[in-house]
């Protein structure tokens, strides 16, 4: 029994050396493509991050999950908390999308004014983790009342129905539309 422990011992000490090499080289192998792969990855995130520029009260973003938009988030004053954000498409159907917080109160929709305008009254169309969203064709008129006024005063109501009443700032729209691809 010891001689076969002996032979088996230097078998062991003569594939060592072997096993080594060989431990390494996967190591190695494993640490290339590990570094290629976060080097793709790295490539890919490069190419889809996003592009933006601001325009006073706007931003116009583009990246490769969705066609470039701008955008303007009004947060509450006294908790910074984002209480709509607003985005605008240009595309064949120019569209403005508005999103809110979870928890508002959906049967008397929500109410957009610009400056002095008259108030027009629209439902939400759907609610999902983010928030509760809805959308309005922006007409040739509209897009002009956006592009001469001075703000969008926009109203919906919380759980409570008390009138939530942000104001988004036309400040810097016309620049930001016609950067719009």
């Amino acid at each position: 029994m010891r001689a076969f422990k002996v032979n088996h011992l230097k078998l062991i000490k003569a594939h060592i050396p072997v096993a080594l090499v060989v431990v390494l080289a996967l190591i190695y192998g494993a640490t290339e493509a590990v570094a290629e792969e976060s080097s793709r990855a790295t490539d890919a995130l490069t190419e889809a991050s996003p592009s933006s520029q601001v325009y006073t009260d706007w931003q116009v973003r583009c990246d490769a999950v969705q066609p470039c938009r701008m955008s303007q988030t009004v947060a509450q004053p006294a908790t910074a908390r984002a209480i709509l954000q607003t985005r605008v498409f240009k595309g064949g159907d120019p569209t403005l999308l508005i999103s809110v917080p979870l928890g508002i109160l959906l049967s008397p929709g929500w109410r957009y004014r610009i400056d002095g305008r008259a108030e027009a009254v629209l439902p939400f169309e759907i609610c999902d983790t983010a928030g509760c969203h809805a959308g309005i064709k922006l007409t040739p008129d509209l897009l002009e009342a956006l592009k001469r006024g001075n703000r969008l005063q926009i109203t919906f109501f919380d759980a409570a129905r008390t009138a939530v009443e942000p104001v988004v700032s036309l400040a810097g729209f016309i620049n930001a539309w016609e950067a719009l691809p």
